[in-house]
Parts: structure tokens; sequence; C-alpha cells
């Protein structure tokens, strides 16, 4: 089963409850590499520690290989868990918005009361105290890098629990 693995990803869920307490940039840069290099440890722990045992290992090695796949659904496993792991980790390279504040900007558009014609109204925002941490490449660029943190997250709690089943119905 995939006990050790679990742990780490519990940890992941830690790691995601700072990010999103955290105001300070610096500690938030930190907490981040902690939490990208957690994330992608899931899938080592699975590899090295629950894989001690052979039907894991099995299991694991053969679901390894659908997630290295062009498959849609597990892009998130090749464009964000390991991508994300190796440019920070190998290069110290952040995919997150750099700044304390974020400028964004919104097209509004006012409807006039009675006759007229719609008004467009551009402004530009500040978001400060660590609202906005969007990611500035990839498939998720202007995500918030924590909802995308929430959604590896949550695949790997399904790519886990799709092992353990496996792994049951083979010791059955």
């Amino acid at each position: 089963m995939t006990y050790a693995a679990r742990q780490v990803l519990d940890d992941c869920r830690i790691a995601l409850q700072m990010l999103e307490e955290e105001k300070n940039l610096q500690r938030w840069r930190i907490h981040w590499a902690a939490a990208v290099a957690l994330v992608r440890a899931v899938g080592h722990v699975l590899d090295k520690v629950d894989g001690s045992d052979q039907e894991v290992k099995a299991v694991s090695k053969a679901r390894f290989k659908v997630w290295k796949s062009d498959l849609d659904e597990h892009s998130i496993f090749r464009e964000f868990i390991e991508k994300e792991r190796n440019t920070l980790l190998k290069e110290y390279e952040f995919n997150v918005h750099p700044l304390e504040e974020v400028s964004i900007a919104l097209r509004m558009t006012a409807m006039p009361i009675g006759d007229g014609e719609l008004v467009e109204i551009d402004h530009l925002f500040q978001l400060e105290e660590n609202i906005y941490r969007p990611l500035i490449d990839g498939p998720w660029a202007g995500d918030d890098a924590r909802d995308v943190l929430q959604e590896a997250i949550k695949w790997w709690g399904q790519e886990l629990s799709s092992i353990d089943d496996l792994v049951s119905k083979i010791g059955k």
C-alpha cells in the first residue's frame, strides 16, 4: 500500500496551507520551493519506499508509464509536478510572479440608466497581501500557483487510491 507516499502527500497539504497564510514574499518562495519538492517526492517515495512491496512496485511502475504518456488527464504530472520541480530545484528559477504586488487589468462594462450605449472602463488593480500569486508560464499561466498545487495534490490522492485499489485486487 501507499502509506509512505501518503505521508508526504499529507505534508504537501500542510505546505499548501502555509503558502495560503504567508505574507512575506521571501518566506513564501521558501515555502513554495518546499511544496514543489514535496509534491514531486510523493512519486519518489512511492517508488523507493512503498515500492519495496513488489506488488506496489509493479503497479506504480505501470502507472508511471501512463503518467509520462500524452494523456491530458496526467498533464499535471508532466507539466507541473515534474517540470516545476526540475526548473526550481535544478536551476532555482521560479515560475511564479516575482513581485510582492501583482497588477491585474480589468475591463468593466457599465450599463447606462435608461437609453444610451454601454461604457467600457479599463482599470488596473494592485493586489497585495498574498491574494494572487500567478504562474507566469506553461499550461497554467495566469492561474494562482496554490490552485495548481491543490490540483496536483488532488491528482496524487486519486492516483494513490487507484494504486491501492489495484494492489488490493492482486492480493485477492
